[in-house]
């Protein structure tokens, strides 16, 4: 089976020749002679979900214009950035601090977020917003590149998501409960316009997986499960019901303690989610996760690739072996590295780095031997 085969398989709760195996790697670090094997496989055998192209969200929906400019450098220090997205409802700006020598690395700290006043969500929520330009051709180019060699999606704007990434966090969990009022017309406007977008996809004939990054930060400890049902549910149910209205299905990224939200996951239709993080990380156990929405979502993940500094490659092996056992009867799961990349930094100290290569090489070795159906 190719690799789209075998997904598609998967996310319809159907037993493959074997349970996919998803792995990525950094441009940087596919260099590495060292992590040959791993881009080979990453290449040539991985079963992974492929970003490309769809739409052009802008900035929360809004059309924009994106610029940059370094305000303080120190050679060997550090490194300031102010990031500005001009938009017809003004200009919105960060400013981010940058360690040498890995400048590019995106672990870098915010000293001010787009969104830190009032004023500025006030703008963003009263904006002029119309359907996004749909991005058909770059679509259609990004899914004939692939082929069989995965499955395609296109990330699709979560208001909410973004908006608590990209406020100041002191301020915004604040907003939700102290600004109900201008919170939920912020959902409801942009949250249409996401609807109306994903018509018009619709309508060039684009029905793809879209992928989110947002629920991670909106169960607990952020959100509490009533301020979820009423400022994530109802909003997310009405974007994934418009998604399933088109043909296409959602797949979510959820970090942490997740697995007393996966029911209502399901019931606002996520279609498969990501990566399960077992204890102390997170707190999902895969054969609970499987009783409680087997046969409703796509399980990917629980290997604990955080902790591969401190397993030894038969832990690895004996973790995929269990998550196989655990969830992959009858289909509907797939093997993820909590991690995507399975931390495989090039940035590491040269035996830290060593020790994390050998236990994602145990990792595939593992997935290959221990998932065939």
């Amino acid at each position: 089976m190719t690799s789209k085969e075998r997904l598609s398989a998967a996310a319809s709760f159907k037993e493959a020749d074997r349970v996919p195996v998803e792995l990525e790697i950094g441009a940087k670090e596919r260099k590495l002679p060292e992590c040959r094997r791993i881009a080979d496989f990453v290449d040539n055998k991985a079963d992974n979900f492929r970003g490309i192209a769809g739409v052009n969200w802008g900035f929360f929906g809004l059309p924009c214009e994106y610029r940059e400019e370094i305000t303080e450098d120190i050679p060997g220090e550090y490194r300031r950035l102010k990031r500005v997205y001009s938009t017809p409802a003004g200009e919105f700006f960060a400013l981010t601090k940058h360690s040498y020598p890995h400048l590019d690395n995106p672990d870098y700290n915010w000293e001010k977020r787009y969104i830190s006043t009032l004023e500025d969500l006030e703008r963003l929520t009263e904006a002029e917003r119309r359907s996004c330009s749909v991005l058909a051709d770059d679509y259609f180019a990004g899914v004939k590149k692939i082929g069989g060699r995965g499955l395609p999606y296109v990330a699709r704007l979560h208001p909410l998501g973004l908006l608590v990434r990209w406020s100041k966090i002191e301020e915004v969990y604040g907003w939700l409960i102290s600004e109900p009022t201008l919170m939920h017309r912020f959902l409801e406007r942009t949250n249409r316009q996401v609807c109306e977008t994903i018509i018009a996809m619709g309508g060039k004939g684009i029905a793809p997986w879209f992928m989110t990054w947002a629920h991670e930060m909106l169960v607990p400890p952020w959100l509490g499960r009533r301020h979820f049902d009423e400022l994530v549910f109802p909003y997310d149910k009405a974007v994934h019901d418009t998604i399933h209205q088109i043909g296409g299905k959602v797949r979510a990224h959820c970090h942490g303690k997740c697995i007393n939200f996966l029911r209502p996951m399901a019931d606002m239709g996520i279609d498969a989610i990501e990566p399960l993080e077992p204890e102390p990380w997170g707190d999902v156990d895969l054969k609970q996760a499987k009783r409680l929405v087997g046969g409703r979502m796509l399980l990917s993940g629980n290997i604990p690739s955080q902790n591969f500094l401190r397993m030894s490659r038969e832990d690895v092996k004996e973790s995929v072996k269990n998550a196989v056992s655990d969830a992959g009867q009858g289909g509907g799961f797939t093997l993820r590295t909590t991690g995507g990349d399975a931390n495989v930094d090039f940035s590491l100290d040269r035996d830290m780095l060593k020790k994390i290569i050998e236990n994602t090489e145990a990792y595939i070795e593992a997935g290959l031997k221990y998932g065939e159906y």
